[in-house]
C-alpha cells in the first residue's frame, strides 16, 4: 500500500491545545503528516500592521512541530499567496509538495475564495486530493491563538499556560544592562529577545523558570516594564531575570524565560531598601509556586 502524504493548514501561533488535536486527527489519516503554516501572521499582510504580534516565533513554531512528529512546511503570506484561490492553493500544495490528503479544521476556510466545509466535495473531486474535516476539541474549553494573547497582554500567564498546554516562553540573549540588580543583591540577567515580533506579557513582576544554555533550571523572578524606582518612568522597557541561586556569566548566552504566574505589578519604591525588601517577598513567592 502507498504512503498517504497528508497536510493541515494554519497559522497555528502557540501550537495550543486545539492545535494539537487538530495534528491528533492528522497523524490517524496519515502516514506522512505535514504543517503547512506561515512564518508571518496574514493579518500583517491583509491589515499592514504589524499586529497581532506572535506567540511563537518562526523557529519556535517550527520546532514544536517537529517534535509533535509533523514535517513544518513555511511560506511567507504574501499578496501572491493571498491571491490564489482554494483550488489552486490545493492544486500547489499537490505538485509543490506532494500531498495527498487534507485534514482541514472545523472551520477554517481557504483561499481567496474563503471556501468552508460545503465545498469540500467538489474540491476533492477537482483537484485529487482527499479532503477530511476535524473534529472541533471536545469539551467546554474554547481555545484559539486570540483568547490565548489576550490573557498574556493581562498578564494571566498561566491561564494562557493552560491553554497552550506549556508554560508561555520567551527566548534570547542577555544582554550588558546597569548592573544595578547586583548592587541590590539581586544580579539580574537582562535578557534581549530573539524576535521583536514576539508577544512579551503585561509590565509587571512574574515567577518563572530559566533555562540556561548549558540547560540548566533555575526557579526566576522576572521583571518586566522599565523599573520606575530607578528609571524614568518613560525609560524602553526591559525584561530583567533573577536566577534563584545561580552563581556565574550569563553575558552573551542564551537564556529561555518559561513564565509560571504574575506575582504583582510594577511598583515606584520610595527607596532602594524598599525595593529590595519587595524582591525578596517576590523571590520567596517564587519558590512556592509548584
Amino acid at each position: 500500500m502507498s504512503q498517504v502524504k497528508g497536510a493541515t493548514i494554519g497559522m497555528f501561533d502557540g501550537v495550543h491545545l486545539g492545535h494539537q488535536y487538530l495534528i491528533s486527527q492528522l497523524m490517524e489519516h496519515c502516514d506522512e503528516p505535514v504543517a503547512v503554516t506561515f512564518d508571518n501572521h496574514p493579518l500583517w499582510v491583509l491589515g499592514d500592521l504589524r499586529e497581532p504580534q506572535l506567540l511563537l516565533t518562526p523557529q519556535e513554531k517550527a520546532d514544536a512541530l517537529r517534535s509533535m512528529g509533523v514535517t513544518p512546511v513555511m511560506l511567507r503570506f504574501d499578496d501572491s499567496l493571498r491571491s490564489l484561490t482554494a483550488r489552486q492553493f490545493i492544486d500547489r500544495l499537490k505538485n509543490d509538495y506532494g500531498i495527498d490528503r487534507l485534514v482541514l479544521g472545523f472551520n477554517n476556510r481557504i483561499g481567496s475564495d474563503r471556501c468552508d466545509a460545503s465545498a469540500d466535495k467538489s474540491l476533492s473531486q477537482a483537484t485529487g486530493v482527499d479532503i477530511i474535516r476535524a473534529s472541533e476539541l471536545p469539551g467546554e474549553l474554547k481555545v484559539n491563538s486570540s483568547a490565548i494573547r489576550e490573557l498574556i497582554k493581562s498578564g494571566d500567564v498561566a491561564a494562557a499556560s493552560r491553554l497552550l498546554g506549556k508554560a508561555y516562553t520567551i527566548h534570547g540573549n542577555v544582554g550588558h544592562g546597569k548592573q544595578l540588580g547586583r548592587q541590590l543583591g539581586f544580579p539580574t540577567a537582562n535578557l534581549v529577545p530573539d524576535n521583536t515580533d514576539k508577544l512579551l506579557p503585561l509590565n509587571g513582576v512574574y515567577a518563572a523558570d530559566a533555562i540556561t544554555a548549558d540547560g540548566h533550571t533555575y526557579r526566576a523572578v522576572v521583571n518586566i516594564g522599565s523599573r520606575p524606582t530607578v528609571d524614568n518612568p518613560d525609560a524602553p522597557v526591559t525584561i530583567e531575570a533573577h536566577l534563584d541561586g545561580f552563581n556565574g556569566d550569563l553575558y552573551d548566552k542564551s537564556l529561555t524565560l518559561r513564565f509560571l504566574a504574575r506575582l504583582r505589578s510594577e511598583q515606584r519604591f520610595p527607596d532602594l531598601k524598599a525595593l529590595r525588601a519587595a524582591i525578596n517577598r517576590d523571590l520567596q513567592q517564587a519558590r512556592g509556586i509548584g
